[in-house]
C-alpha cells in the first residue's frame, strides 16, 4: 500500500500539534530581552532563567491559525494583491501573447534562460535579500519553461533557488548578514572578499544543477519529477501558448502591457535597492501596473474589478498557508521554548574543538531558523547567544553570522515553516513531499558545503 501524503495544510497542522505537545515536555525558559540603538529587540547573553510553563492545549493550536495570518498579515495581504493584479495582467492577454513571442524568440536558445535568470536572482538575493518579491514571478517562469520544452520544477527552480542560494551566500543583504553582523557588534561589510567567494560558488553550483536537471527533462520528458502533475496541470499553465489553434496574437496593446510591466520591475528593483523598499511598495508597484494594463486593454470597472477578485481567488491557497506556517511560530513563542531550545544548544557547544563548534552551530542555526524563518527574528534571538560562545574559542564573530545565514538560508529551502517556498508551491501545484525528497540530496551537498565554509573560515578569518 503507498504511503499517502497528507495535503500541506495537514501537513502543517501536524507540525502545530507537534511544537504544542512539545510545549508540555519541553521546560519553559526565557531569555532577558533588551533593545538596541535601532530599536532591535535582543536577548541578553547569559540571562536564561526557567518560567512557568505555558504549555499550547487545544484552544492554542486551533488559535494559530488567525494568529498566524495576523503575525504575516504584511506578507498575506502582499499575496493576495499580487495575486489580483495577475489577474487583470492575465486577463488582458499580454502574459500569453508575450510569452507565445518569447518561446518563439528563443527557440534553439532556450538553455540560456536559465543560468542568466539564476545568476540574476541570485545577485538579488545576496544583496537586498530577495524574497518575497520573487512570488509573482513563478506565474511568469513556470508556464514559459513548460512552453519551451522543460517541466514546472524547472521554472519554480529558477525563481526558488536562485534567490535562495543568494540569500543562503549572502554579501551585502542589509536584512540578513547586516542586522546580523550590526548585533554581533561587528564592522558592516566584514569578510566581504570571502563573502564573495561563497557566493559566486554557491551560484555556480545552483546553475549547474538547475541546467542539469532541465537538460534531463527536455531530453527524456519522463524524467521530470513533476511528469505525473504536469499531466494534469498543463492547460492551466499553458492555456493558448504555444498552440497553434486559437493562439493568442502577440498586439501593439500587448507590447504596451509588456513595456509598463518590465518598466515598473525595474522601478520596483531601484526601489528595493535604493529606497529599502518593502512588500508594501512592491504591492504598491504591481496594483498600479495591473490598473494601467486594464484601462490600456480597454477594460470596463466592472471586468476589472473581477478580474482583480478572479486572481485573489488563485492566490488564496498560497496566501492562507502562510499564515498556516507562522502559527507553528506563533505555538513555539507561546509555549515558551524556543529559547530553552536554543540554551541547550548553545550548552552543549560550549567547549567544543572549533571545527566541531562550527559544525554543530550550523546545525542548531538549522533547528533554530525551522522555528524561526524570519531572517531578522533568527538574527536577533541566536547572535546575542552564540556569538560570546565564538569569543571564547577565540573564533571571529563573523563565522558565527556565516553559520547563522547558513543555517537560515538552507533550512528555509526545505522547511515547511518557510512561507515563501510553501507559497510557491502551491503556485506551481507541486506537493511538498515531492520537493522535499527531490531537493534534500541537493540540500545535504549544500550544507556540507557550508560546513567547508566556516572551516575554512576559521583560517581566513582571524580574531
Amino acid at each position: 500500500m503507498k504511503l499517502k501524503i497528507p495535503h500541506p495544510y495537514t501537513l502543517i497542522f501536524f507540525l502545530i500539534i507537534f511544537i504544542a505537545i512539545l510545549t508540555y515536555i519541553v521546560p519553559a525558559g526565557e531569555f532577558d530581552r533588551y533593545k538596541d540603538k535601532d530599536g532591535r529587540n535582543l536577548v541578553k547573553a547569559g540571562s536564561y532563567h526557567t518560567v512557568k510553563k505555558n504549555p499550547q492545549g487545544v484552544p492554542g493550536v486551533l488559535m494559530s491559525l488567525i494568529k498566524g495570518i495576523e503575525d504575516a498579515s504584511a506578507v498575506v495581504g502582499f499575496v493576495l494583491v499580487i495575486g489580483g493584479a495577475f489577474g487583470i495582467i492575465s486577463a488582458t492577454g499580454a502574459i500569453e501573447g508575450g510569452l507565445n513571442r518569447a518561446v518563439e524568440s528563443l527557440k534553439g536558445k532556450e538553455m540560456l534562460i536559465i543560468p542568466v535568470s539564476i545568476i540574476l536572482f541570485s545577485l538579488g538575493g545576496t544583496t537586498f535579500g530577495m524574497c518575497e518579491e520573487t512570488i509573482p514571478l513563478f506565474m511568469i517562469f513556470i508556464p514559459l519553461c513548460m512552453a519551451m520544452g522543460y517541466d514546472s520544477m524547472t521554472g519554480f527552480l529558477i525563481v526558488f533557488m536562485g534567490p535562495s542560494a543568494g540569500c543562503a551566500s549572502s554579501t551585502l543583504n542589509p536584512f540578513s548578514v547586516g542586522i546580523a553582523q550590526a548585533i554581533a557588534e561587528i564592522p558592516p561589510g566584514t569578510g566581504i572578499n570571502y563573502r564573495v567567494i561563497q557566493f559566486i560558488i554557491y551560484t555556480a553550483i545552483t546553475v549547474i544543477f538547475v541546467m542539469c536537471y532541465a537538460h534531463r527533462v527536455k531530453k527524456n520528458p519522463e524524467k521530470s519529477v513533476v511528469y505525473e502533475i504536469d499531466k494534469i496541470n498543463r492547460n492551466l499553465f499553458l492555456g493558448k501558448i504555444g498552440s497553434s489553434e486559437n493562439m493568442v496574437v502577440f498586439t501593439g496593446r500587448h507590447a504596451l502591457i509588456i513595456s509598463i510591466f518590465i518598466t515598473g520591475m525595474i522601478f520596483m528593483v531601484w526601489g528595493l535597492l535604493v529606497k529599502k523598499w518593502y512588500i508594501e511598495e512592491v504591492s504598491m508597484v504591481f496594483l498600479g501596473i495591473a490598473i494601467l494594463s486594464g484601462i490600456i486593454a480597454g477594460f470596463t470597472q466592472d471586468r476589472m474589478a473581477e478580474s482583480f477578485v478572479a486572481g485573489c481567488k488563485d492566490f488564496t491557497y498560497a496566501a492562507v498557508i502562510i499564515g498556516l506556517a507562522r502559527g507553528v511560530l506563533i505555538v513555539a513563542k507561546d509555549g515558551k521554548i524556543i529559547d530553552t531550545i536554543l540554551f541547550s544548544s548553545a550548552t552543549l557547544l560550549a567547549g567544543l574543538p572549533k571545527p566541531l563548534f562550527v559544525t554543530l552551530m550550523l546545525f542548531t542555526q538549522n533547528i533554530i531558523a525551522f522555528l524561526v524563518p524570519s531572517s531578522s527574528g533568527l538574527a536577533s534571538l541566536t547572535i546575542p547567544v552564540l556569538a560570546p560562545l565564538g569569543d571564547l574559542l577565540h573564533i571571529h564573530r563573523d563565522i558565527i553570522v556565516t553559520a547563522y545565514q547558513y543555517g537560515g538560508g538552507i533550512t528555509g529551502m526545505i522547511s515547511p515553516t518557510t512561507g515563501t517556498l510553501m507559497a510557491g508551491l502551491s503556485i506551481a501545484k507541486i506537493p511538498w513531499n515531492k520537493w522535499a525528497y527531490f531537493i534534500l540530496p541537493v540540500l545535504i551537498f549544500y550544507w556540507l558545503i557550508a560546513v567547508i565554509f566556516l572551516i575554512v573560515g576559521l583560517s581566513v578569518c582571524t580574531v
